[in-house]
């Protein structure tokens, strides 16, 4: 009689059944944990490989979480004993195949029983579970244990429902952020609306094929510009003056606002509003400038008689337009006439560091445009140009600038697209809800965290919070996990997760992670660069992949030391303390 052929996809029996935990003891005839099938070694000893346990007329699906053999691993629960030499698995039940229809879904409707045999699920019958990239998903990469299956995310729930890209430095976060906006592009999503904040521009020289590229340093159209008068009166000092120690002058330009906003109000042809109804916060374009020369006025002013107004002693009455400070006669000693105004140094320095980043040319950004009430509202052509226009991906590169600064500019562009996404109607023009949007903030932490401007992480948290409902989707991409508020990471419906070596920010990733992927989890300081733990909403089951590579990369990598070989010079360090100080030097020919 012969014997009938063992299958050669079988790897094991089942053992134990514990809820959704299985125990596998693998065939003591089994070469390794790698057997070879049809020519290519199939790794069903690896953290996060799948399996097969065949129940009918579905297939179960698992994925092996632990991996060990009894003499070293002692009794597995619930066994009391496990006969010596006995190597094991220990998988997580995920899903079911229906055989009928090849279609896969979450959860089981059965259980195996004892003895039931165990095989290694095979590229074919992974297609089923995991589908490639399609008009509703996007391609990120390909199965770490089965490099010939894809890995695609759905993309609306990608978008919307938010998501997280964290991972130590060096373990491939941008190149993977990278990749997954060239697949959207690549794969048809031509009219996308991701709009990439980029603090350290590193994303412009992989996406400017297929992105509109604005940097705040640049000149011309690529200039990117986030005009002041849309700020809180409060976040206008501080950008330009710093946090002011006065209050006395918060306060009298707060005043000097108000009036700005509804003179220019009164004035436009394009504006409907009630004067009575604006306040230092209503973001209605205005002139900053004849502010600052009012105030740094009457910080300076001196009078023949101090009670008298009209007793100005002033020499030179100043440009404002030219941010020229108006000249008086000096204050006499011991009472003597000119007298000191009534308003004389009550403001301090504040006035001139006002003046001081007005004329800063790192700070230019924000006076463009200005605003013209007989023209048309700036604030449509400036959000189009945030969204890189025609274009499925805008990167807005702050770079180069004070951190303070740009973060009150990322707080600007956040709180904007929210109000405007909010106000979208479904069929209707516009943002949010006509038309999602991809907001894909890197250094998430520093914009999340208590250490951030309080317009910039109110506007992040509220798009965290609230996004999904009005189509404004968060792709936050961070290395420290641990500094990201915990009510923000519930709010992630995916989580990809890169290599992470602190401890602490594997504790949080852990616990943010289905209980189903614990064993994923625990690889999470072993991943190799470009290797994530993906799972979530967007993914149909969790799955340790290798990322695609981008083409072209982002400028990310570490700086070279090829210099260090070259011969001894002295540095020239001249044009960066040029730029530091706010300076351009002229060329000497």
């Amino acid at each position: 009689m012969t014997m009938p052929e063992r299958d050669p996809t079988c790897i094991g029996r089942v053992r134990h059944v514990l809820g959704a935990t299985i125990t596998v003891a693998l065939d003591s005839d089994l070469a390794g944990v790698a057997p070879i099938y049809r020519g290519q070694l199939q790794p069903v000893g690896q953290i996060g490989s799948l399996v097969r346990i065949p129940q009918g007329l579905v297939d179960l699906i698992a994925t092996v979480n632990l991996v060990g053999i009894a003499e070293l691993a002692g009794p597995l629960v619930p066994a009391n004993s496990v006969q010596f030499d006995e190597r094991w698995l220990q998988v997580q039940l995920l899903g079911e195949i229906d055989r009928a229809t090849g279609r896969f879904q979450r959860g089981v409707g059965t259980y195996p029983g004892l003895d039931d045999p165990v095989h290694f699920a095979t590229p074919g019958e992974l297609r089923s579970v995991f589908p490639p990239p399609d008009d509703e998903h996007v391609r990120l990469g390909r199965l770490a244990s089965t490099v010939d299956v894809p890995v695609s995310l759905h993309a609306s729930a990608l978008v919307v429902r938010h998501a997280a890209v964290v991972g130590s430095t060096g373990s491939g976060k941008t190149s993977a952020v990278a990749s997954m906006l060239q697949a959207f592009v690549n794969g048809g999503w031509k009219a996308s609306n991701i709009v990439v904040i980029d603090p350290h521009g590193e994303y412009a020289h992989a996406l400017k094929d297929n992105a509109s590229v604005r940097s705040v340093l640049a000149s011309g159209d690529n200039r990117l510009r986030v005009p002041y008068w849309a700020l809180p009166a409060s976040d206008i000092v501080r950008i330009f003056a710093g946090t002011p120690g006065f209050a006395t002058f918060a306060n009298r330009f707060a005043e000097l606002v108000v009036a700005a906003r509804r003179k220019f109000v009164e004035d436009s042809d394009w504006l409907t509003l009630d004067p009575t109804t604006i306040t230092a916060d209503t973001p209605v374009p205005f002139d900053i400038r004849p502010i600052w020369h009012k105030l740094d006025w009457e910080n300076r002013e001196t009078r023949l008689n101090k009670s008298d107004p009209n007793t100005t002693c002033q020499t030179d009455p100043g440009d404002p337009t030219a941010l020229r400070a108006a000249e008086f006669k000096p204050y006499g000693p011991g009472g003597e006439p000119p007298h000191q105004g009534p308003m004389y140094g009550v403001y301090g320095t504040t006035p001139n560091l006002l003046r001081l980043g007005l004329i800063d040319p790192q700070l230019r950004f924000f006076q463009e445009p200005v605003g013209d009430p007989k023209g048309h509202d700036p604030l449509v052509e400036v959000m189009q140009e945030w969204l890189g226009k025609e274009k499925p991906i805008s990167v807005l590169d702050f770079s180069g600038v004070p951190s303070e600064a740009a973060d009150v500019a990322i707080g600007v562009v956040l709180n904007l697209l929210f109000e405007v996404s909010l106000r979208g109607k479904p069929g209707g023009p516009g943002i949010g809800r006509p038309s999602p949007v991809l907001v894909v903030l890197e250094e998430a932490h520093r914009y999340l965290g208590e250490g951030a401007s309080t317009l910039t992480r109110n506007s992040a948290n509220r798009i965290a919070r609230e996004g999904r409902k009005y189509g404004i989707g968060l792709l936050m991409v961070t290395q420290r996990p641990t500094e990201l508020p915990k009510t923000v990471l519930a709010q992630c419906g995916t989580i990809i997760a890169l290599r992470l070596s602190n401890s602490d920010d594997q504790g949080t990733i852990k616990s943010a992670l289905p209980d189903a992927v614990t064993g994923l989890a625990a690889v999470l300081p072993s991943l190799r660069t470009h290797e994530a733990i993906i799972s979530g909403e967007a993914v149909v089951i969790p799955a340790r992949a290798c990322l695609d590579n981008p083409n072209p990369w982002p400028q990310a990598e570490d700086p070279s030391l090829k210099p260090w070989r070259q011969k001894p010079r002295l540095s020239d360090i001249g044009p960066a303390l040029a730029l530091w100080r706010g300076t351009y030097e002229e060329d000497k020919k």
